[in-house]
């Protein structure tokens, strides 16, 4: 079942839009929207240039659609630059560090399986190292 303000029918499907989410801000005045299931959580993230994110990985699945600007992924000492309809997608426990040059970006995360239990409010975990 749906949360986060969506409409759900069980079993048959999930409605949601992003215009209807809440945009919050996180660290370094990120502005992130969230929709999820019970099986995928979906993160999009508006990155102000110049953002920066410390080395850290997730206990699940991330999937990175970046929709425009570009994000700077360092990944076991590779260095990959991720444009505008380019994806990269990060095994669970897989430490990465991201940033964002000179320009603002926009991304969609998909984080598999969901991100929280039932009864929490969506939101991928994040560990810092």
């Amino acid at each position: 079942m749906a949360r986060i303000g969506n409409v759900t029918a069980p079993g048959r499907y999930t409605l949601g839009a992003w215009k209807e989410q809440t945009a919050k801000y996180t660290q370094q005045q990120l502005e992130r929207q969230v929709i999820s299931t019970d099986r995928i959580t979906v993160v999009r993230c508006s990155y102000p240039a110049g953002s920066d994110f410390c080395l850290h990985f997730h206990p699940q699945e991330q999937i990175t659609i970046v929709e425009s600007g570009t994000l700077v992924f360092e990944i076991e000492g590779e260095t990959l630059e991720v444009s505008a309809g380019k994806m990269i997608a990060i095994p669970a426990g897989v430490r990465h560090r991201t940033r964002v040059d000179d320009h603002p970006a926009q991304a969609l995360h998909l984080f598999v399986p969901c991100a929280e239990p039932k009864e929490a409010a969506s939101r991928p975990q994040m560990a810092r190292v």
